[in-house]
């Protein structure tokens, strides 16, 4: 029988090489994925969400969160312009005739649900049969999905991904990615090295410039982003603000936004719920690693850190970069052989 791989990654973010680019690692991405082309068997590769950072990504020196198709058709080709050799390395991959590439989406990329941007992708890499997309991918076994369908700030509307708005067709982005492209982009520039410090308790008890600035964000966008967004953006149907999921937040985890920690339990859960039966749920989202069987619901849990530049402080304050993580699942023909949560070295 053949053996039948499947390899996950999540939260690669690649960019245009700027300030806003916050992925580093070219060189290892393009061994990994030497590496699982060179793997016996029959190979998926999962792009498990947040692969590219459009979130992050100006169009022509400009953040807007009016995103037209044309925009994310502008980004994806910058992207591809700015990594060939990655584009290389997945096509080599592909090259393999049994191997398949399936890209979830991510709130950092919800730019793949356009047609035109899956028609590129598609394009670049010489194959539209073996690349596909969606916001999940499953099998009786497990469920591999990126993560921001449960968290209450990036949930995409399932049945109205897009609007139109002043005859122009816009993605209807989540109340998080908004207030990331009009307000906290900034951070970004002023504290390029401390926004890539997690968990972010850490960057905000030892950079306390970071904090205030943070802070002073955070509070002129709950005065003008949530308590008078139905005055300030009365026409903007973009930046409509949740107000009831945020509530659910807020009754679940108080004012707490950024211990995702706290709420991966909790979100695991949700996804038993939407999805049962499956031995395992696999997320990335959080950017931590977690491997764990659930002991009452009887699953086993995992999260896939990212790929992205990000380091933590040890008691001395030395930053110690973050490991890359992926998943491998191993099929024996049909039989589920084992699940490995694994530092990719």
């Amino acid at each position: 029988m053949i053996n039948k791989n499947i390899f996950i990654i999540s939260d690669v973010e690649l960019g245009q090489k700027d300030i806003f680019d916050d992925f580093k690692d070219e060189d290892g991405l393009i061994k990994f994925l030497t590496r699982i082309t060179n793997e016996p068997g029959k190979n998926t590769l999962i792009m498990n969400g947040d692969s590219f950072d459009f979130m992050k990504m100006p169009y022509k020196k400009v953040f807007t969160h009016h995103v037209t198709e044309e925009i994310s058709l502008w980004k994806m080709q910058r992207v591809i312009d700015c990594y060939p050799k990655v584009f290389q390395a997945l096509k080599k991959f592909l090259a393999k005739s049994p191997n398949k590439i399936h890209f979830n989406f991510g709130n950092h990329d919800f730019d793949l649900l356009w047609p035109g941007v899956q028609k590129l992708i598609q394009k670049t890499l010489d194959d539209d049969k073996k690349v596909t997309f969606g916001d999940y991918y499953e099998n009786k076994e497990i469920h591999v999905e990126h993560g921001h369908q449960v968290d209450y700030f990036y949930k995409l509307d399932p049945e109205k991904p897009f609007i139109t708005y002043r005859k122009q067709k816009l993605l209807n982005l989540p109340i998080g990615s908004v207030a990331i492209i009009k307000y906290f982009i900034a951070l970004k520039e002023q504290f390029p090295f401390e926004e890539k410090v997690y968990p972010r308790h850490q960057a905000f008890e030892n950079y306390p410039e970071f904090r205030k600035a943070k802070q002073k964000i955070t509070n002129n966008f709950l005065l003008k982003g949530l308590l008078f967004n139905f005055i300030i953006n009365l026409r903007d149907p973009v930046a409509n603000v949740p107000y009831v999921n945020l509530f659910k937040h807020a009754f679940a985890h108080g004012l707490e936004i950024h211990d995702e920690a706290k709420f991966m339990k909790k979100r695991f859960k949700n996804l038993a719920k939407l999805y049962p039966g499956k031995q395992s749920y696999i997320m990335g989202h959080l950017h931590l690693a977690h491997y764990e069987l659930n002991p009452i619901r009887d699953f086993l849990e995992i999260v896939t850190d990212t790929w992205r530049e990000e380091y933590r402080l040890m008691s001395d304050k030395q930053k110690i970069a973050k490991p890359k993580t992926y998943v491998h699942i191993l099929y024996h023909g049909d039989q589920l052989q084992k699940i490995n949560l694994l530092n990719f070295t």
